[in-house]
């Protein structure tokens, strides 16, 4: 009977442990990918607002007839600061879409960057403010849907991966504690309970680690990236900048996902070594 109650508690360790790697994946991908201000601090990091700044002047000055006549005005107006808060405004538009808070996509209000240009317009040209902006952007619209940019088809298939992803994860939370329950009442005590769950979070964490280790050594040591930074679909985009980001998220990602696994190699062994540690008294005479 012993050996039954020792096998099947061991079963439910292994499985206690998969089902903490699947939280602690869970947990890394809800604190970078599904988090705004994951993206903010990669931007910052690689000065991609700059990036964009400079690719979006690039393509006035070579894309429009008269767009270099408008850069200087241009360079005035965006800055990099302006920029990232419109990144930012637009980026939480799209999360809470995303996420299910909202049914419409956001639309890109480039009238407000028409609008900004007025501050460093001569008086002149104010006169004329309107055909000033027709002259300058003609073939730019006022104002851009995001699915002028790609296909409302791809934004809804990402909305429902978001929504099943939180189900996913809070049933994983639920499996987690049913499981636990199932062993303390296997193993009948809970101190006992305690180390095998110790042992399962140690494990978890282990191969957590390992997992950390294989995609970097996938992602970041095979040339992957440098390949994905040249697709055609990033709109003449420099490669450089591309990989840089790319890479960037990558070690983010990563880092949270070691600190995932330290933190339950650490608890596990807490639970190990203080549930296995028994005072005894001594009276000393």
């Amino acid at each position: 009977m012993r050996t039954v109650q020792a096998v099947f508690a061991a079963m439910l360790v292994v499985i206690l442990a998969i089902n903490l790697v699947a939280i602690g994946l869970s947990i890394a991908f809800s604190i970078t990918f599904l988090c705004l201000e994951f993206y903010d601090e990669v931007f910052q990091k690689t000065q991609f607002y700059g990036q964009i700044r400079q690719w979006l002047f690039n393509r006035v000055n070579t894309e429009l007839p008269n767009g270099h006549e408008a850069l200087p005005y241009l360079e005035k107006a965006m800055t990099e600061d302006w920029l990232r808060d419109e990144v930012l405004f637009l980026g939480g538009h799209l999360f809470r879409f995303l996420k299910g808070k909202s049914d419409q996509l956001p639309v890109i209000p480039l009238y407000k960057l028409f609008d900004r240009l007025d501050d460093y317009m001569s008086q002149a040209q104010l006169e004329n403010r309107d055909k000033m902006i027709n002259y300058w952007f003609g073939p730019i619209p006022q104002r851009v849907r995001f699915q002028d940019i790609l296909s409302v088809e791809f934004f809804w298939v990402i909305r429902q991966f978001v929504r099943a992803f939180k189900w996913l994860s809070w049933g994983t939370v639920a499996i987690f504690l049913a499981l636990a329950g199932i062993l303390v009442a296997v193993v009948k005590g809970i101190k006992q309970s305690l180390i095998w769950i110790g042992a399962s979070m140690a494990s978890a964490g282990g191969v957590m680690l390992e997992l950390s280790l294989a995609t970097k050594w996938i992602l970041l040591s095979n040339g992957m990236i440098p390949q994905w930074a040249l697709s055609p679909a990033l709109f003449k985009f420099p490669p450089r900048a591309i990989e840089l980001l790319l890479r960037t998220f990558v070690e983010h990602f990563l880092l949270r996902i070691n600190l995932i696994a330290l933190s339950l190699l650490l608890v596990g062994a807490v639970l190990i070594t203080f549930c296995n540690f028994d005072r005894e008294l001594t009276v000393i005479k």
